[in-house]
This record gives C-alpha cells, structure tokens and sequence, in this order.
C-alpha cells in the first residue's frame, strides 16, 4: 500500500482527513485484504478506493506449504509481470512468526551456489513491493486463521540489499512507522553480501538493526570464487567496514556460512574463520550461522551432518559463537539461497 497514493485517492473526492487513518489502522494493525472489509467506509467510498489505491502492488502467483508446517513460501507477481518470491517461517514454538522478503527481482551478486544469484538481477523493488511483502503474510495469517503475527523481518530473500540501499533503507523506515506496522529495529535483520561502504553506511542510519554479513569464506582465492563482490570489497576491507559497523552500533555481527562440501568445510577453513574474527574485532561480538547447502541448479554438495558438525566444533574451540541453522523450507524451495523467480 502507497499511503501518499491514499492519501491523494481521499483528498480528491473530498473525504475527511480521519479517514486515512481509519484505513491504515484497519490494513497495518488489522489485515484488512480489501476495502470491503472496512465497514467503517461508505460503500461508494469502498468501490472508489480499491483501482485508485490497491492494497497491495502485488498478487499470489503460487504458495506452498511445508509438510511441517513451519515455512510457507509465496510467488508473488509485480505489477509490470515480473515475480519474486517471500517466505514466512516459524523458526521456534510460540506465537511469532518471520518473513524472509526480497529487495530485488533476481540479484546481481552471482554467489555460486545461490538460485537467485544464477537468475542476474532484473531490477530493485520499489519501498511499496518490499513493505507489501509482510502486509501480504499478515493478510494470510487473518485468513487462514493462523494464530500468532509476524514480529520479525529478514532482508534475506532474493537481491542484495545494499545495491539499492535508499529503497531498502525507506522500506526499513515504512515498517518501523508506529502508524503501520510498527517494527521494532531490534526485530529486523538485513543481510549484505559485503559491500563494504554499505555496511558504514548502515551503522549510522540503523544502529538498531541487525547485520549479516554473507561470509562463505575466509581467504580472498576461495571467497572471490563463490562471491565475486569479494574482487571489489576483499577481505581487508570488508573487516574494516565491519569494525566501523563495531564501533558505532555496540552490536553483534552475524556471519552467515554455508557449508560446500570439499570446498569451505574443512578443519583449515575453520581455522580461517577464526583468525579472520579474532583480526576484525572482539569474538564475542560475532554469531557465526552454519548453513548446510540447500540443493539448487549448481554442481555443489552439502558436506554430511558430521563435517558440519566437526566444523562447527572447530569454531567453538576457537572461542567462537557458532549455531548449526536449521533449514526451514527445504521441501518447498523455500530454504536458504533456493529462491528464484
């Protein structure tokens, strides 16, 4: 939803200036899919508002449910024909839930073992198709009676947040707004492949905000392989953009690390990890995330349950924090680095 398109919509036809709240109220706090939901409107004024205003800039294309029942991934499609695809997720028991959303249709970037990243980028969403993306898991969780809301936002789906960082950084402002969703900073985490400058950048417009850095691996041969932004932003820069990140926020890294068998996942390559935390900043300053590969259209393989285990090992004997993250959605698609267009 364009509130200032809304708002515009009202001013038009006279309406009094209450009744842009009344509506955002019912679709931010309430899940309102339509205006015929907002009885509170006049009917004429219902029929008005839905082509002048859409609700949503998007439509359900496709949805799957995981045979858990813990991820539900949706192919939404933009208004100019292109798609993306969201994920909605329980990560533990309770009433939260988090959607993984998309910045971008396709990605630039081009990790090696990323379905998006094979796809190229086709073009950066607009404030309103990011936001959209939550308003539509609110709507569905109305729907379909799910109990619980969603209280948590990753900036994990497809695209690279900081290659379009003004219309990522609006949309971070939109779902923060107490007059919409009301987000707390602390309950959104944005993802960076490593553009350095970015990553300063973030510091200081959200210091509440999380961050995880795409690390994959810890020397530039290997790193610049599986993500080739690590030519422009090596390894040396990339650690000072993180201690800068350290200095001005007082928060904790989260480094992402997905685990290729035969490639990134051997007692060295943990070794490298280390000494690349223990050079950038204090260790306990970063969270390390394993993620065992999730299957796409490339000739990489996920290392068996014991070498992740081995390496996560490593790791804690090194003083770090580490995690095994457990791959929600894999059945629909929907897990880590899986989504396409």
């Amino acid at each position: 939803m364009d509130p200032l398109k809304l708002a515009h919509a009202l001013s038009s036809r006279g309406e009094p200036g209450y009744r842009l709240g009344q509506i955002l109220e019912a679709v931010y706090k309430r899940g309102a899919a339509s205006y015929a939901e907002i009885k509170v409107l006049p009917a004429p004024l219902r029929e008005a508002l839905a082509p002048q205003a859409p609700i949503l800039s998007l439509t359900e294309r496709r949805l799957l449910v995981s045979k858990d029942g813990r991820s539900r991934k949706a192919a939404l499609a933009l208004a100019d024909g292109l798609a993306i695809e969201t994920v909605l997720l329980k990560p533990k028991p309770g009433p939260d839930w988090t959607t993984c959303i998309s910045c971008q249709a396709g990605c630039a970037v081009g990790c090696t073992f990323c379905a998006t990243g094979l796809m190229g980028l086709k073009r950066s969403l607009t404030p309103e198709e990011i936001v959209d993306q939550v308003l539509f898991w609110v709507q569905h969780l109305k729907r379909e009676n799910m109990p619980g809301r969603v209280t948590n936002v990753v900036f994990m789906g497809m695209g690279e947040p900081f290659h379009c960082y003004e219309i990522a950084a609006e949309s971070i402002r939109q779902l923060t707004d107490p007059v919409r969703l009301g987000l707390a900073q602390r309950h959104i985490a944005v993802s960076t492949a490593g553009l350095a400058p970015g990553i300063e950048r973030f510091a200081t417009d959200f210091p509440q905000v999380s961050l995880a850095l795409s690390l994959h691996a810890a020397n530039d041969r290997l790193r610049s392989k599986l993500v080739p932004v690590n030519k422009v932003y090596p390894l040396a820069r990339l650690a000072e953009s993180l201690r800068v990140y350290l200095a001005k926020t007082n928060r904790r890294v989260f480094l992402e690390y997905v685990l290729l068998a035969g490639e990134n996942d051997t007692p060295g390559h943990a070794g490298e990890l280390a000494a690349f935390v223990r050079k950038t900043g204090p260790v306990h300053r970063f969270h390390v995330n394993l993620i065992a590969w999730n299957p796409t259209r490339t000739s990489h393989a996920a290392p068996a349950a014991a070498q992740a285990r081995a390496f996560k090992a490593e790791l804690e004997k090194a003083g770090l924090s580490v995690t095994i993250r457990k791959n929600l959605g894999q059945d629909i698609q929907g897990a880590c680095g899986q989504l396409i267009q």
